[in-house]
């Protein structure tokens, strides 16, 4: 059997629609256990770099699944109390900042380049924790401006003063999501690499 053959084999497989719905049910589950596990960490997760692998390595449409399935459950089920309906929303959209970023980025040069040795290894990780720091800025520029968005007179009043409270909380969010993306996400790209579960020139959605 040639590798052609093996890689072709594992490429049909990975794209089953029963493979993918137990890949978003994984990512779904680890997201949620390191959420609750982490509950005394204000603001500190490891769900959003998930959510970017889950897109990364597996496309798109599996990334918006992990994303919004996780948050939705996570909203309803939340150890500090269930979010309201406009929030709820809110943060699901701006979860799907972390998939854009990470299916923006497959099938482009990080990955290949992840494989090729230390010194580009070391220089993507400091691309995927600005990615990382971007994408999790974004996400916290929205849903504080939505925290506030029926308790304000207008949306600018919302925007500005909902960034201001919530700016000790973003700066923790950001501060170890930019960690996560630099040290968490580069070790299991090149792990799912060496397991055959994703390869640079892979085209699975």
């Amino acid at each position: 059997m040639t590798i052609t053959t093996v890689t072709t084999s594992r490429a049909s497989v990975l794209n089953r629609p029963s493979t993918k719905v137990l890949t978003v049910a994984v990512f779904t589950a680890l997201s949620l256990a390191t959420d609750y596990a982490m509950t005394g960490f204000q603001n500190i997760k490891v769900m959003d770099t998930l959510v970017f692998l889950a897109a990364f390595l597996f496309g798109f449409r599996l990334g918006i699944g992990v994303a919004l399935l996780t948050r939705f459950i996570y909203g309803l089920v939340n150890p500090l109390g269930p979010a309201d309906p406009i929030t709820l929303l809110f943060v699901m959209i701006g979860e799907c900042f972390f998939v854009i970023a990470g299916a923006g980025l497959r099938g482009t040069f990080v990955g290949s380049t992840f494989l090729r040795g230390s010194r580009e290894y070391e220089r993507l990780t400091i691309v995927l924790s600005l990615v990382g720091l971007l994408a999790t800025f974004a996400f916290d520029v929205l849903t504080n401006f939505a925290s506030l968005l029926l308790k304000t007179s207008s949306l600018y009043q919302a925007l500005v003063v909902g960034n201001i409270v919530g700016a000790p909380f973003a700066v923790a969010h950001e501060a170890s999501n930019a960690l996560f993306f630099a040290f968490v996400a580069p070790a299991v790209i090149v792990s799912a690499a060496r397991l055959g579960l994703w390869s640079p020139r892979s085209d699975l959605a």
